[in-house]
């Protein structure tokens, strides 16, 4: 499969805007490099690999499982996957339900090619509705998907740690007042919310993780 690396096509616009329209933005916006962006980086199976990889545990352990998987699958395919040990993968980190959630993602992409194609093709509503159909994935991992296999634009984990730690932190508010904060900023970064996630998780991990 060929990936589609570089900017999305909304990206300047979207940044214009909620430098336009939010001052605490715009400040954590001009810290950053104007020549970093969210872009595409791996197949639907790999994005989703690393996202139930991510699933309740710290970047810093899912890094450190993922590196042992990679020393002793080269390749990260389905068929690899799925002709791999299972004794192995728990050896290496991974539980044996994530071992059945991945596995259960490799068999529909062998058996229905075309599966997450017609899922892109999909708004997002309904794009997170058939995806957190499938086994494993729950709708931080559903909005996880659709922001970095698909870019699309007005994405807003609500339930992500790392979004509602940035957004405290950047808009002096406690936690307890998130779920409401948040749902004001919606409407105004609409419709770029993911760009404004992008950054806030910039904001406390310059390094941020790419599924």
């Amino acid at each position: 499969m060929t990936i589609k690396r570089g900017k999305p096509k909304y990206w300047n616009k979207a940044v214009k805007h909620l430098r336009s329209i939010d001052p605490v933005l715009s400040d954590v916006i001009s810290k950053y490099k104007a020549d970093n962006f969210l872009t595409i980086t791996n197949t639907p199976f790999k994005t989703l690999f690393k996202i139930i990889l991510g699933q309740q545990i710290s970047i810093e352990a899912a890094n450190s499982i993922e590196t042992r998987i990679k020393k002793n699958i080269k390749q990260i395919t389905p068929k690899s996957f799925l002709n791999h040990d299972i004794d192995d993968l728990r050896s290496y980190g991974l539980s044996y339900r994530k071992i059945q959630y991945i596995s259960g993602i490799a068999k529909i992409i062998q058996s229905k090619p075309k599966f997450f194609k017609n899922i892109s093709s999909l708004n997002d509503n309904d794009a997170i509705k058939q995806l957190t159909n499938l086994y494993g994935l729950g709708p931080w991992s559903a909005e996880m998907f659709l922001i970095f296999q698909y870019n699309r634009q007005n994405i807003l984990p609500v339930g992500d740690i790392g979004l509602i730690n940035s957004f405290c932190n950047n808009y002096k508010i406690k936690k307890e007042s998130f779920s409401i904060e948040i749902l004001k900023h919606k409407e105004i970064w609409h419709p770029y919310c993911t760009v404004a996630t992008w950054y806030l998780w910039r904001d406390i991990d310059e390094d941020v993780v790419q599924y």
